[in-house]
C-alpha cells in the first residue's frame, strides 16, 4: 500500500512526487508512454514556472526569451523586450524526462508504459488497475491530462464543456543559422488571425516550434487550416518550411481553469487534469507545477491526519484558489475582453509600449493578472471600462 499513487509523469506529477517523497510519503507514479515520450507543445517554459521548478539544468534551455513579436492580420509586427528573462523555450520531451528523474533520485518509485486503465475507491483506499498491475494506495492524484482518467473514474469529471481548445503543434530542423535570421534568438512570435486562438513559432537552438491553437468549436478541418499557416509563414520568412515538417501534433487544451470540481473522496487533479490553463495565451505548465506542488502539501498533510476525505481535499480547491486559481478569473476577464475586438486590441498594444511590456511582465510573473487589470483600468479608464467590470 502506497501513500499516495500519482497517475501521469508529466511535470504536475513528477514535481507532486518529488515534493511528496521529500515529505517521506511512499509515492508510485504510473506513466503511460515510454520516457522519454514527446509532448505536443511549443516548449515555452515561463519565468515564474522555472521559479516553481527551482531551476533547471542548463542544457535544457534551448533559448532564453526576454520579448515577443506579434503580427497583426496583415502581418505588420511589433516587438516588445524586457531587459530580465521573460521565459526559456526548451524540449519538452527533455525536460519531462528530467523531472521525472529528479522526483525518482527523491525516492517516489516511478513505472512508465504503465498506463491506468481503472480506479476503484472503497472506504479503505484507492486500487489502480493497469495492464501490468494492481496497486492500492491510500489516495490519488490524477495529473494524467486532459483526457484524465482519473477524472473520468472518479466521476469529477465524465467530459469537458465547449470551453476546449485544440492545438497543432510540429518542429521544424532549419540549423543554428536559419533560426536566428528567421526568428531572432531572444523573442517568441505570435499571430494573431482569428478570434480566441493564435499561431506561434518559438526559436529553439536548431529548429523552430510552429503551432496554432483555437477553440474547438471554431476549428475546420485543423489540418488544412495548419497547413495554410506554415505556408503563409514560409512566404514571410521566405524559407521552405512545409517540406521540412515530419510529423504534426496535436494536443486538447481545456481553457479558464476555474469553476470546475478538481476533487473528491481520496482523490485530487493537478495540471491539465483540472483544466488549469491561461485562457488568453495557452500557457499550462506554470499552473501545472504549482498544482503539483499544492497536490503534495495537501497529500502530505491528509496521510498525517488520516484523513482522505472530500471536506478534508477540499483544502486543496482552496489553497489552488489563492495560489492560481482567483487570478485565472482576472485572465479569463482580460481574455474577453482582447478576444472580443482584437483587432482593437492589438492597435491598443502597438500604441502603447508600456501596456505591451506590463503583459510580457504579467507573463513573467511580476505581475498577477488583476494587478495588471487594474494597472490598465488606472492608464486607459474609458478602453478598459468593460475589462475590469468583467
Amino acid at each position: 500500500m502506497y501513500d499516495i499513487i500519482i497517475a501521469g509523469g508529466g511535470p504536475a506529477g513528477s514535481i507532486a512526487a518529488e515534493r511528496a517523497t521529500k515529505n517521506g510519503l511512499s509515492v508510485l507514479v504510473l506513466e503511460k508512454e515510454a520516457y522519454p515520450r514527446d509532448k505536443a507543445c511549443g516548449g515555452g517554459v515561463s519565468q515564474k514556472a522555472l521559479e516553481v521548478i527551482g531551476g533547471i539544468d542548463k542544457g535544457l534551455v534551448e533559448r532564453e526569451i526576454f520579448g515577443a513579436r506579434i503580427f497583426l492580420h496583415d502581418y505588420q509586427n511589433f516587438t516588445g523586450r524586457l531587459g530580465s528573462r521573460v521565459a526559456i523555450t526548451t524540449m519538452r520531451r527533455d525536460l519531462d524526462h528530467w523531472l521525472v528523474n529528479r522526483a525518482e533520485d527523491s525516492g517516489a518509485l516511478v513505472h512508465d508504459e504503465d498506463p491506468v486503465k481503472d480506479v476503484t475507491f472503497s472506504k479503505d483506499c484507492v486500487e489502480v488497475v493497469t495492464p501490468k498491475n494492481r496497486y492500492r494506495s491510500r489516495m490519488i492524484v490524477g495529473s494524467d491530462g486532459v483526457n484524465s482518467t482519473v477524472a473520468r473514474k472518479s466521476g469529477i469529471r465524465t467530459r469537458w464543456g465547449s470551453d476546449i481548445g485544440l492545438c497543432l503543434e510540429t518542429e521544424v530542423e532549419l540549423g543554428d543559422t536559419l533560426v536566428e535570421e528567421s526568428v531572432g534568438t531572444d523573442i517568441t512570435e505570435f499571430y494573431f488571425r482569428g478570434m480566441w486562438g493564435y499561431g506561434w513559432v518559438f526559436p529553439k537552438k536548431d529548429r523552430l516550434s510552429i503551432g496554432i491553437g483555437e477553440l474547438i468549436s471554431q476549428v475546420h478541418k485543423p489540418k488544412d487550416q495548419f497547413m495554410r499557416f506554415v505556408r503563409d509563414i514560409s512566404l514571410q520568412k521566405k524559407i521552405d518550411l512545409e517540406d521540412r515538417i515530419t510529423r504534426i501534433n496535436s494536443h486538447l487544451l481545456p481553457l479558464g481553469g476555474f469553476g470546475r470540481r478538481i476533487h473528491g473522496e481520496r482523490v485530487i487533479l493537478a495540471g491539465d487534469a483540472a483544466g488549469f490553463v491561461d485562457p488568453f495565451i495557452g500557457e499550462g505548465l506554470y499552473y501545472a507545477v504549482k498544482s503539483g506542488e499544492i497536490a503534495a502539501d495537501v497529500a502530505v498533510l491528509a496521510v498525517e491526519k488520516n484523513d482522505f476525505s472530500r471536506n478534508f481535499l477540499a483544502g486543496y480547491a482552496t489553497k489552488c484558489e489563492d495560489a492560481f486559481v482567483s487570478d485565472l478569473k482576472s485572465a479569463m476577464r482580460f481574455a474577453r475582453f482582447a478576444y472580443g475586438d482584437l483587432d482593437r486590441f492589438l492597435r491598443i498594444l502597438r500604441s502603447d509600449r508600456r501596456l505591451f511590456h506590463e503583459y510580457l511582465r504579467t507573463v513573467r510573473g511580476d505581475r498577477t493578472y488583476a494587478g495588471f487589470n487594474r494597472w490598465c483600468a488606472l492608464r486607459s479608464p474609458v478602453t478598459f471600462l468593460k475589462l475590469v467590470s468583467g
